[in-house]
């Protein structure tokens, strides 16, 4: 049996039509994978589904929209960053506690990577998370630039979110050795050009070249994913995921009827898949 990868891609609150995606393959007790691979939101879709947790991913996300201490505009006036993603301690520890257990008996002879860009380098740095640093390989790897803290320290070095280096990790998964890729997107956006964002990245760090080349290249990075995806070497087989209509939640809302939404949408475009691969 050739490796099979799952690589889920990020995308904030969209995160929710991924986490649909992986509870249709949890009920149906499909997990094939031998190598995983999830970025920012992505990675704690894909961290649930590997510990067997339906349903905690998205309940995960509506508690997030409900709560003030996650997002909350007034913490900008003492200085504090908009988005607290330190929270995700709580969340993994309080409120939909993470089964380390059955996470890391799944991944047992397996290959998981969180995915997340260095600050000094603008690389992305591929993390196997076990259980002394799974909440801290989130936790940077959705360390949003400017609207959360943007870095957190993991093993003495700097991380920021995962998307700012390779934000659709199929390339990584092919050199892990897969030949069939499955691939959640949030995005079906096609290439993409410099966003105001990563301009203005650019353009603060610019004495900073590490950080510099993070904003200046982000697009590329996104950019070549496609490329790669679409050209993929003889052999190998990329089965993508994606939505069939536009998401209602963003990087944030505070919508529990978006959320809704875009988790059943990506409830039943699961279904169709696992459908489709049946004789």
């Amino acid at each position: 049996m050739s490796n099979h990868a799952l690589v889920v891609q990020g995308g904030g609150f969209r995160t929710a039509f991924s986490a649909g995606v992986l509870d249709a393959f949890l009920e149906a007790k499909f997990n094939p994978f031998q190598i995983y691979a999830g970025v920012s939101g992505g990675a704690i879709s894909m961290s649930y589904y590997i510990a067997s947790q339906k349903h905690y991913c998205i309940r995960a996300i509506e508690f997030l929209s409900a709560n003030r201490d996650y997002m909350n505009p007034a913490r900008i006036l003492k200085s504090q960053s908009l988005i607290n993603v330190d929270i995700f301690h709580d969340i993994a520890d309080l409120h939909m506690p993470f089964d380390y257990d059955t996470a890391l008996q799944c991944i047992r002879n397996r290959k998981v990577a969180i995915v997340m860009t260095d600050r000094n380098t603008g690389l992305p740095h591929y993390h196997y998370p076990g259980r002394e640093d799974w909440k801290d390989a989130i936790i940077a790897s959705c360390a949003f630039p400017f609207a959360s803290k943007g870095k957190h320290e993991l093993n003495g070095t700097d991380y920021l979110d995962g998307a700012w280096s390779d934000p659709i990790p199929v390339e990584w998964a092919v050199k892990q050795g897969a030949a069939e890729i499955t691939l959640i997107r949030t995005d079906t956006a096609g290439e993409q050009q410099q966003s105001w964002l990563d301009k203005f990245g650019e353009l603060y760090y610019r004495k900073s070249p590490g950080l510099k080349k993070i904003f200046a290249t982000n697009h590329e990075n996104h950019n070549r994913a496609l490329r790669f995806i679409s050209n993929v070497p003889d052999g190998i087989q990329v089965q993508q995921i994606a939505p069939q209509m536009n998401l209602k939640a963003g990087v944030y809302t505070d919508s529990k009827e978006d959320i809704r939404t875009d988790y059943l949408h990506g409830y039943e475009m699961g279904k169709s898949f696992l459908a489709s691969k049946r004789p």
